[in-house]
Parts: C-alpha cells; sequence; structure tokens
C-alpha cells in the first residue's frame, strides 16, 4: 500500500485532530488549565498537523508546549475566568431587568457590547500566548492590539465559536474534533496577523542579528517585550 498518497494523508489529518482533540478536552478539565490547553492545541494544528512539522507526531509537541507555558497559562486561565463570570453576572443582571425599566435594557445592551468586545481577545489569548513569551499584560494587549485591528473578523470567529459550541450540544461526539477544526479555521489569518505586526513593528532585522548571537531562542519570543513597547508607543503616539 502507498502510505504517501492523498487518500492516506487526509486520514493522518483526521486521526491527529481527534488525538489533539481529546488531548486538549483532558488537559482541559481542570478548567484552571484551559488557556495552557487552548495554547498547546493551537501550536499543534498550527506547526505539527498542517504546518512545518507535518508528518511528526502530535503527542511529543502538545505535552511540549502544554508544559512550556503551563505557568503562565495557568495565570492567564485564572484571569480569564474571573473576566468570563464576570461578564456573565452582568448579562443575568442585565436580564432580570431589562423588562423592567429602560436603565435594566441599557445595562444589558452594554453588557452584549462588553460581551463582543472582550470575548475575541480571549479567543486570541491562547494563540498569541504559544508563539510569545512575555508577560500576562504583554499577551493581553497583544491580543486587544490583534481584536481591535480587524474586528470584524474578531466577531466573525465569535459567532463561528457559538455555532461550534452548539454543535457540540447538539452532536456531542462533534467535541472530538471541533476543537481541532477550529483552531485550523482561525490559524491562517492569525498567523497571517502576527507576522504582519512583526515586520510592521520593525523587528525582523533586530531578530535577525539576535539569533545569530542567540540562535536557541526563536523570533518571536526574543521580540515579545520589544513588540508590547513599540504597540504601547504607537497608541501614545495616536493620541497626541
Amino acid at each position: 500500500m502507498e502510505y504517501n498518497n492523498g487518500f492516506i494523508k487526509i486520514l493522518e489529518t483526521i486521526a491527529n485532530m481527534l488525538i489533539v482533540s481529546f488531548l486538549w478536552l483532558m488537559f482541559s478539565l481542570p478548567i484552571i488549565t484551559i488557556v495552557p490547553a487552548c495554547s498547546a492545541l493551537y501550536h499543534t494544528v498550527n506547526k505539527i498537523i498542517f504546518g512545518p512539522g507535518r508528518g511528526n507526531g502530535v503527542f511529543k509537541d502538545f505535552f511540549e508546549s502544554y508544559k512550556t507555558n503551563l505557568i503562565s497559562g495557568m495565570k492567564l486561565s485564572a484571569l480569564c475566568i474571573v473576566i468570563v463570570l464576570f461578564i456573565l453576572e452582568g448579562l443575568w443582571t442585565g436580564y432580570q431587568f431589562y423588562k423592567v425599566s429602560i436603565l435594566g435594557m441599557l445595562y444589558m445592551m452594554l453588557g452584549i457590547i462588553i460581551t463582543l468586545v472582550v470575548t475575541p481577545m480571549l479567543i486570541y489569548i491562547p494563540p498569541v500566548l504559544s508563539r510569545f513569551d512575555a508577560p500576562m499584560s504583554s499577551i493581553f494587549r497583544i491580543s486587544a492590539f490583534i481584536t481591535m485591528k480587524k474586528p470584524l473578523r474578531a466577531l466573525l470567529y465569535v459567532f463561528l465559536l457559538a455555532a461550534m459550541g452548539f454543535m457540540v450540544s447538539t452532536f456531542p461526539l462533534a467535541l472530538l474534533i471541533v476543537p481541532a477544526l477550529y483552531a485550523d479555521i482561525i490559524r491562517g489569518p492569525l498567523e497571517s496577523d502576527l507576522k504582519q505586526i512583526i515586520e510592521e513593528n520593525d523587528l525582523q532585522e533586530m531578530v535577525q542579528q539576535e539569533t545569530q548571537e542567540e540562535p536557541e531562542e526563536t523570533a518571536e519570543e526574543d521580540s515579545a517585550f520589544d513588540l508590547d513597547r513599540k504597540l504601547s508607543e504607537k497608541r501614545k503616539s495616536g493620541k497626541k
């Protein structure tokens, strides 16, 4: 049998997507580890299943990415959980009072707006974490920058996530492939944004020089702090 034909490769890709989705599910169960699990999911889908490492096993890369981002990812998970609970509480309160008075209706509308603004940023946090070794503030800032750069696409990802959540609630077995499928859908445009951000902030030449001196560090990791600083300066200069 020819193992390099297209049909075998498709089966291999589907099998890897099932495996990495199952790993994501298992490592997300503690809840507090959901961000590092999502980061490992995105890394494995982007770099191994559909990226330059295609053909390699997914177990090793998933575990290595998960272990690398576990501590910082757990901190981000805790913060994201607090934000989500705050948003849900606001939406529930607004839902209880929106029929009572105009203020209740305005409160409900404000909660919906905040949800649509914050949720895309939360979606981007794991992919950004998988590419940048940076403090929590930098991860949030870069995620917010990408969200504000293309807000309509960010909203599309929110609605797509909701649709896939509905699919899983209707067909629970879909959970065995939906996580990897969602990561594959968002990875192309998101990777373009990340590379464009690095190039627009003149990080490419600096990265090459640093990489020659310290080849063990990646371009994204080296430039994370500088990227955060450049984004801050660009935002401040825009206000003046």
